[in-house]
């Protein structure tokens, strides 16, 4: 799949990319092939010339931090007393106790019955599809999205709702912002390079609305193991992923597998990488999982690769009557730009990043700089989300596809 800063390069600046592929989120077909020389999750080989530095990151090896590197993802091991689980822990019960309302007590924080607010750079906000609020994919899962304090479930629908929302949104921003000290030092820039696309994102804010996300997750278990949310990146910064149960699923590019009837051999198979076979558990029963998003990916000239993951869950278990034998909980907080940041690319470029390929040049041969909202809104723009409704998804999709097919057809005709 062509890089992402390529993909850039057609909307600001330079001759058109054409991808031929087919979609990104498509899952593989049929059943998945048997495993051959299986490597441990965090053994992939070390960064080659190009890559970022080899630093130290908090809470991860040296081999997680290869795997970072080349794949996008880490199953982060917190000490017992990081103020994560607590504020995690908080918020699990309040999903729990939410999602536990009748329908018609959840409908009222439909996007659809949300107040518009503006945003902080006076464009127009608004909860489209998944992006605030709760929603509902039938037989798949629900979700309640926080982007401003104003929408949260009140102490008369949920105790403590509000204060649980705050208080992990700040450690989650907290924990974000010390990642990316590590991630500046491995690409040789200054400290706080990132800062104006980040440090405003870590606070909840209180009516406008920003880009970055935190959400509730109840996936609905079934008779057999299914998938309830496909393959596909996240298209922000970061995102942390943390677990009650296991269902969290990365594709690991270095495991190799051979199919069991055509005996073709290929690279990548899918890892569970929320069991405990493949990390330790984190102390009380949670897991959290760091992935790169395709943003960060841009803005790091692509050595740092997004994350590729989906979510597949075990069946139900008919002779349970807990919560957890229905369902699986999981909270995400999606660190996504600044909206008033700008980008510009001489500022992130080092001996490390090499020359970035996709902001335009003026007529004098200067770099021009980019707004941060306008890179995501183009990043986003790329990708259908796994989020929306079927019928919602399938359609972009559709659409997605049909245009790669066009500037294809375009390419062949002027060759």
């Amino acid at each position: 799949m062509p890089a992402i800063t390529e993909k850039l390069h057609r909307f600001f600046g330079g001759s058109p990319v054409v991808n031929l592929e087919t979609p990104l989120y498509l899952p593989p077909p049929g059943p998945p092939p048997d495993r051959i020389d299986e490597k441990r999750i965090y053994t992939a080989p070390g960064p080659p010339f190009g890559s970022p530095k080899h630093v130290d990151f908090p809470f991860l090896s040296s081999e997680q931090v290869i795997t970072l590197y080349n794949q996008g993802f880490a199953r982060v091991c917190l000490p017992p007393d990081h103020p994560l689980h607590d504020a995690a822990t908080a918020l699990f019960s309040t999903s729990r106790e939410f999602f536990a309302k009748d329908l018609h007590e959840k409908e009222q924080f439909h996007r659809s019955n949300l107040p518009s607010s503006p945003c902080e750079d006076g464009s127009k906000g608004k909860g489209q599809s998944s992006e605030e609020g709760w929603s509902r994919v039938e037989g798949e899962k629900e979700m309640f999205t926080f982007r401003r304090n104003s929408t949260c479930p009140s102490d008369e629908v949920v105790k403590n709702a509000r204060s649980n929302v705050q208080q992990l949104w700040r450690e989650c921003g907290n924990f974000m912002q010390e990642m990316m000290q590590p991630i500046e030092t491995s690409l040789e820039l200054r400290r706080g390079a990132f800062g104006n696309v980040v440090n405003q994102e870590c606070a909840l804010p209180a009516d406008e609305i920003h880009e970055t996300l935190l959400r509730m997750f109840r996936y609905e278990r079934a008779s057999e193991t299914r998938i309830v949310s496909a393959k596909h990146r996240d298209i922000g910064l970061l995102s942390l992923v943390i677990g009650s149960s296991p269902g969290l699923e990365v594709w690991d590019n270095t495991i190799t597998r051979r199919d069991p009837i055509t005996g073709v051999v290929s690279d990548g198979d899918w890892v569970a990488i929320e069991n405990d076979d493949n990390a330790t558990q984190s102390q009380g029963g949670l897991t959290f999982t760091f992935l790169i998003g395709e943003t960060l990916t841009a803005l790091t000239n692509d050595l740092y690769q997004p994350g590729i993951h989906r979510v597949s869950v075990p069946p139900a278990d008919p002779s349970s009557a807990t919560d957890e034998s229905k369902y699986r909980y999981s909270l995400v907080f999606a660190l996504r730009p600044y909206r008033q940041a700008t980008v510009y690319t001489p500022s992130l470029t080092t001996a490390v990043t090499g020359e970035f390929k996709w902001p335009r040049k003026d007529d004098k041969g200067v770099i021009k700089t980019v707004r941060s909202v306008d890179l995501f809104t183009r990043i986003a723009n790329m990708h259908w989300s796994v989020n929306d409704q079927v019928a919602e998804r399938e359609a972009k999709r559709m659409r997605l596809e049909q245009e790669r097919e066009a500037r294809a057809q375009r390419v062949l005709i002027q060759s």
